[in-house]
C-alpha cells in the first residue's frame, strides 16, 4: 500500500518535471516494445541530477535517447557522453536529440559499452549506468576510475523484475544474468571508497556516491 502511493507521488511528480512531449514518446516506445528507463526510476534520475548539478555526464546504453535527453533538459549547462552498441538505435537517438534541441551537448559514442569505457580517459561528474545488464560488476572498477570525486554512479534495473530480490522466482534462462546483477549490487554495497544506497523504485536503483578524500 505505502510503495502504491510513493509511486503515485512520484508519477504525479514525473509528469510535472519531463517535458510532455519526451513523455508522450517514451510512451510510444515502450508500448511498441522498446525499453525505455521506467518513469519512476527516470523520476529518481532526474532528482539526484538536480541534486548533483554534475557538468559531465556518462550514460552507457542510449537506447532511443529518451533518459539523454531528460538528462539535458534538467542540466542546461551539462555535456552527454552517450555509448549505444546498436548502430540503427544509435541513429535514431541522435534525430531525437536534434529534435529536442540538444544534440550541440551530446558526444555520442558507438560501441560496446566495456570496449568504449576502456578507452575513455575524460572524468565525469555523474555516471547513469543503464547498459547489458551482465556486464555491470565487470564495469564497475573502470567507471569508479573515471569518476571524479564526489561524483555518483546511478544504476538501473538492479533488482530485474523482482528476480535478484528473491521477490519472485527467476526462470532458468535469467539466472545467469540475475547473478550477476548480484554481484554488482555485492560489489558496490562493500566498497568502502563508495555511499551506496539501494532503491525499490522502478525496476530498482543503486545509488552510489565515491567519497572525497
Amino acid at each position: 500500500m505505502i510503495n502504491e502511493y510513493t509511486k503515485e507521488l512520484s508519477s504525479i511528480n514525473a509528469k510535472n518535471n519531463i517535458p510532455k512531449e519526451l513523455i508522450e514518446m517514451q510512451t510510444e516506445y515502450r508500448e511498441n516494445g522498446v525499453p525505455t528507463i521506467l518513469t519512476d526510476g527516470l523520476n529518481e534520475l532526474l532528482l539526484m541530477l538536480s541534486i548533483k548539478n554534475p557538468k559531465t555526464v556518462l550514460e552507457l546504453g542510449t537506447a532511443t535517447g529518451c533518459s539523454g535527453i531528460a538528462i539535458l533538459k534538467t542540466l542546461p549547462n551539462a555535456k552527454l557522453t552517450t555509448v549505444e552498441k546498436n548502430h540503427d538505435i544509435r541513429l535514431e537517438a541522435i534525430e531525437n536529440f536534434k529534435k529536442f534541441g540538444v544534440y550541440d551537448r551530446v558526444n555520442s559514442l558507438i560501441g560496446d559499452s566495456l570496449d568504449v569505457v576502456m578507452h575513455l580517459t575524460t572524468k565525469f561528474d555523474f555516471i547513469f549506468l543503464d547498459c547489458n545488464k551482465a556486464a555491470y560488476a565487470t564495469l564497475y572498477p573502470l567507471l569508479k576510475d573515471l569518476l571524479n570525486e564526489g561524483g555518483v554512479i546511478f544504476a538501473d534495473n538492479i533488482l530485474f523484475r523482482g528476480y535478484v530480490s528473491g521477490e519472485k522466482q527467476s526462470p532458468k534462462e535469467h539466472r545467469t544474468l540475475v547473478k550477476k546483477i548480484d554481484d554488482y549490487n555485492r560489489l558496490v554495497s562493500v566498497d568502502k571508497d563508495m555511499i551506496t544506497s539501494f532503491f525499490d523504485v522502478g525496476d530498482g536503483i543503486a545509488v552510489s556516491c565515491k567519497k572525497i578524500k
